[in-house]
């Protein structure tokens, strides 16, 4: 089978193919020392590395080993010297990409906004990724136009912050239709939750676009889709769109050529892009197998089990929204009816992952559902491959998968998103692809991990319906608009629903009026707010309104009285309300 150049490292106009360029002399040739990588250049070589210890071996001497495997080779990232390091070390091993050095001035605002701006929502790098500042200015837009959908949380600093040396907030959304108690940091929580994960690994830029659409895919489509409807009226969602803020700040001072920082930014004495932790070599499950004790190496693991901030942070707002429901040894299973699920999104390789990774010798004690929801999911992406790691990768301890599912029982999987060639492949796959590829193929596989929430492991209760009450409410009583007159009302009473309105809230208006452009009309929420539905308009000479507006009214409870209010504003033409509904 003819092998794929990878896409590990493209960006778009940067690669030069290098051919099969053996680390080694060829008869003929002499020994290929590709010296002018530095410091512009990075490789990714092809390494002979099978499944087992060959594997482990190569992780092991700490190499930035690519999450990818084709046949017995894995694919290794780094300069000239790495090269070097491989057939010292005595792996057979081929230059299979180059990429330039990047040739792009970088964002201009470096470090957290003290307030977000229009111009923080725009900023981006690469085409159109967005930066960390812009991540998190959609947050408060979010929340801000969404409040009875959206609440922002702070669960701490990275370690650039907790240092006095820039940095960035932790920040998460919860998402749900909310009620009394909902989005509390408790694990008592009446919804079950998704919490979705993106940016872990500060250069798998994928993962924090995928994470921004999920989130606006949620917020527009309550009250408008069916499905998200109900996802949101049963569950909370949890989204952390950058875990790890301070390296996507240095992945995205590269501009068009984003800087390959995988790790957190705290270290130095490295290269530009080697300082750091790797945050998902860093957790206390399997602590230390298939990574590294030099700092400068890229699966360096830190100084300790949980050391840094970023591990912690996300380790404390997990015990904060799960209840510890596993105990015992690595086959002692979650009981069945354990709630929730926990997605870290990686990029790449079109695989989902579920613990254990720091071993293939030892199933968990709920493997036949976790294999199960994996392989659903693999089949909804189009034919992903899944398993444990080290049976389609190689194995890696201190992931935060394994932590969530060791330390509290929760279902917790790792997708690789993204193919390892092609334009839309690799790390750094072209904007374009986002919404023409990986959007298309991850939507539906969280919207199956959202229904999966309430009972991962089979044993479950099926979350309660929504509330009673609700629905579609109707007053059909005809009342006369009077010409050029004051304004007339119809009324809907609405109780016996819990919580507040959708935010897409259809108002079915039907009113007979000859000249309907002489007529204004209003929604009126309990409050007394008026919202808008119709303009009078001196050029709209055409009878009758049937008409179904679409409204966001999230900040406003459901029950109460609502109003149409309805005024002819111009003399010679009448009419009358003939119907009106509400659909909540």
């Amino acid at each position: 089978m003819a092998r794929q150049r990878r896409a590990v490292l493209a960006a778009a106009g940067a690669v030069a193919a290098a051919g099969a360029l053996l680390l080694g002399t060829l008869p003929g040739q002499a020994t290929p020392t590709p010296t002018a990588a530095a410091p512009g250049p990075a490789y990714v070589y092809r390494v002979h590395a099978p499944l087992g210890a060959a594997a482990q071996d190569l992780l092991g001497k700490g190499f930035d080993v690519l999450e990818t495997r084709d046949g017995q080779d894995l694919f290794v990232a780094g300069d000239a010297r790495v090269g070097e390091r491989l057939r010292a070390a005595g792996f057979s091993a081929a230059v299979d990409q180059v990429v330039q050095a990047p040739q792009w001035t970088p964002p201009a605002k470096r470090w957290q906004s003290p307030s977000y701006t229009a111009a923080d929502m725009a900023d981006t790098y690469y085409g159109g990724y967005r930066t960390v500042n812009a991540q998190y200015a959609h947050l408060d837009s979010v929340a801000s136009q969404y409040p009875g959908l959206a609440t922002v949380v702070d669960y701490g600093d990275s370690w650039r912050k907790t240092q006095g040396a820039g940095g960035y907030d932790l920040r998460a959304i919860c998402i749900t239709k909310k009620v009394s108690g909902d989005c509390a940091r408790t694990p008592s929580a009446a919804k079950p939750r998704l919490f979705v994960m993106g940016q872990l690994h500060a250069r798998e830029i994928t993962t924090g676009d995928v994470a921004y659409r999920w989130i606006d895919e949620l917020v527009t489509g309550y009250g408008n889709n069916a499905e998200i409807t109900s996802i949101l009226d049963t569950t909370e969602v949890w989204v952390v769109p950058i875990a790890n803020p301070d390296g996507v700040d240095i992945v995205q001072q590269g501009g068009n050529s984003p800087i390959l920082q995988r790790k957190n930014a705290n270290g130095s004495g490295c290269a530009a892009d080697s300082n750091g932790v790797d945050l998902n070599r860093n957790t206390s499950s399997g602590y230390g197998t298939g990574s590294s004790a030099s700092k400068c190496d890229q699966t360096y693991r830190g100084t300790a089990a949980n050391s840094e901030v970023e591990t912690r942070a996300l380790q404390g707002l997990w015990k904060q929204l799960y209840p510890d429901r596993r105990d015992g040894g690595m086959t002692t299973p979650a009981p069945a009816d354990t709630k929730g699920v926990v997605l870290s999104m990686h990029s790449y390789s079109n695989l989902v992952l579920f613990p254990w990774g720091s071993t293939t010798a030892q199933k968990t004690g709920n493997d036949a559902a976790l294999r199960g929801m994996a392989k659903d999911m693999a089949q909804i992406a189009g034919g992903w491959g899944y398993g444990q790691p080290g049976e389609v990768l190689y194995n890696a301890g201190g992931s935060t998968d394994d932590w969530v599912y060791d330390e509290l029982g929760v279902a917790s999987f790792v997708w690789e998103i993204g193919g390892a060639s092609g334009t839309c492949g690799g790390f750094v796959p072209a904007f374009s692809c986002q919404q023409s590829t990986w959007w298309p193929k991850v939507k539906p596989m969280l919207v199956y991990s959202a229904k999966k929430a309430a009972n991962p492991y089979g044993g479950g209760t099926p979350p309660p319906p929504p509330p009673p009450g609700c629905g579609k409410k109707t007053n059909d009583t005809d009342v006369a608009i009077p010409d050029g007159g004051a304004a007339v009302t119809s009324s809907i009473n609405v109780s016996g629903c819990a919580g507040n309105a959708p935010s897409g809230t259809p108002v079915e208006v039907h009113i007979k009026h000859t000249w309907r452009g002489d007529v204004v009309v209003d929604l009126v929420a309990p409050d007394g707010t008026a919202y808008r539905l119709k303009n009078t308009s001196s050029n709209d000479s055409a009878d009758n309104i049937d008409t179904t507006y679409t409204v966001n009214l999230s900040s406003e409870a459901m029950n109460g009285t609502w109003n149409l209010k309805v005024q002819d504003v111009a003399r010679y033409d009448t009419g009358s309300i003939d119907s009106w509904s509400l659909t909540f």
